[in-house]
């Protein structure tokens, strides 16, 4: 019973949170354009900050492991790899070649990472922010070739590198991690009375938005492929990927993190990228919605199964 009621407390929020945006939308308090601002300003301010801090607080002079980060990258990598040898086999439009690759592969770890590793398992979840130190440009990386390879839509090596360096999250990121390890000392007044609750804006404001963004319009065309993508995405790359985990011995708040990058619905973030590179962005959008509708019934599921057998 308490593993259903620790599923429960991280993953139901987050549903209603998306309810609310859908019902602001319905209520016409928020339209496409305000839920794409509203989108912005959490990535590039809220999230980084409660990245930083996050990173900021951690106990980093303990260490922290590793082995989760390192497994998460390897996972991604060879989903990518996968997703990429066969998804060209069956779909031959070049503009939706991308986008289901990028649908398979990418995660909205950076929005649902801390919320619901804080919810799990508390205390010091710092391997958390690192798995998305590494998942953040290694996803822009991978979308970015991806997109190149067969929408055309080029982009410069330099140009790439120079976009993940100002990445607000990957900034916030290693701000965080720079003031921890020379120990600067931030004023309580500021670090709690401030910047702590401006972040802690993030997971509300971000799933508002998304919900805000919920269009089904395109269902009906694209249903054969949106069914593989949602049960490939959130039931087979799970089964793998958490079995592995749990194989390799990986437990607490590094299970917990393998576990969000294995269950987690696309990014937020893929839908702009296929609108920005030539990729089929009412596909994108349908990926996005869909995925972060079922999977909030997936990785309550998951993590109560998980729960159960192993415990965190």
């Amino acid at each position: 019973m308490e593993v259903i009621t620790i599923s429960a407390s991280a993953i139901v929020p987050l549903l209603l949170f998306m309810a609310l945006g859908y019902f602001f939308k319905k209520k016409n308090y928020l339209n496409a354009a305000s839920a794409k601002q509203l989108n912005i300003i959490c990535f590039r301010y809220f999230l980084s900050v409660y990245s930083g801090v996050t990173i900021y607080k951690a106990n980093l002079r303990q260490g922290v492991d590793l082995v989760p980060v390192i497994f998460v990258a390897v996972s991604l990598t060879l989903v990518f790899a996968i997703s990429w040898l066969i998804v060209p086999r069956f779909e031959k439009d070049k503009t939706r070649i991308p986008v289901i690759i990028q649908g398979l592969y990418k995660s909205n770890f950076a929005i649902l990472g801390i919320p619901i590793a804080e919810a799990i398992c508390g205390g010091d979840i710092s391997v958390i922010s690192m798995i998305m130190i590494v998942l953040v440009p290694l996803n822009n990386s991978l979308s970015a070739w991806i997109f190149e390879r067969y929408t055309g839509k080029a982009t410069s090596k330099l140009d790439l590198v120079l976009k993940i360096l100002k990445n607000p999250l990957v900034l916030g990121s290693l701000v965080g991690l720079v003031l921890n390890l020379i120990k600067f000392p931030i004023p309580a007044w500021l670090l709690n009375g401030f910047i702590s609750k401006l972040g802690s804006l993030t997971t509300p404001l971000s799933l508002i938005a998304l919900g805000a963004t919920f269009e089904f319009g395109f269902v009906k065309k694209y249903r054969k492929t949106l069914t593989t993508v949602c049960l490939v995405k959130l039931i087979f790359t799970p089964i793998v990927v958490i079995s592995a985990a749990i194989a390799c011995g990986l437990r607490g708040p590094g299970l917990v993190g393998v576990m969000i990058f294995a269950t987690a619905p696309n990014a937020v973030n893929s839908y702009s990228t296929a609108v920005a590179m030539g990729g089929d962005a009412d596909l994108a959008n349908e990926i996005v919605v869909l995925t972060s509708i079922f999977s909030m019934i997936t990785m309550f599921a998951w993590f109560c199964l998980v729960g159960f057998v192993v415990g965190f």
